[in-house]
């Protein structure tokens, strides 16, 4: 299961929504928007890492806020090209919390 995040970590938790619909294993999380703050917040990153399998980092919008793939606590910078391919070729099914 994929699930894509769009919200800074103090504006959304998504670690209980997450922990709640999926198994940790099965679970891919794409952070988008404002949604990288989790990489990079670390008591976010904590809580985040401990539901999903995978956290991927658009690395546009990464740079967009002014960080780099060295900020992050978590995760790893990808492109929109590799998102996409994670959606529509890895998971059976994405849902934005």
């Amino acid at each position: 299961m994929g699930y894509l995040i769009l919200k800074s970590p103090h504006e959304q938790n998504p670690a209980c929504t997450i922990g709640r619909l999926s198994d940790r294993e099965d679970s891919v999380a794409v952070l988008v928007e404002d949604g990288v703050y989790h990489a990079i917040e670390e008591d976010a990153g904590k809580a985040l890492g401990g539901v999903v399998n995978e956290v991927l980092v658009s690395g546009e919008d990464l740079s967009a806020r002014g960080f780099s793939e060295s900020d992050l606590k978590l995760g790893k910078a990808v492109s929109y090209g590799d998102i996409v391919e994670c959606i529509m070729e890895r998971t059976e099914r994405t849902i934005t919390v």
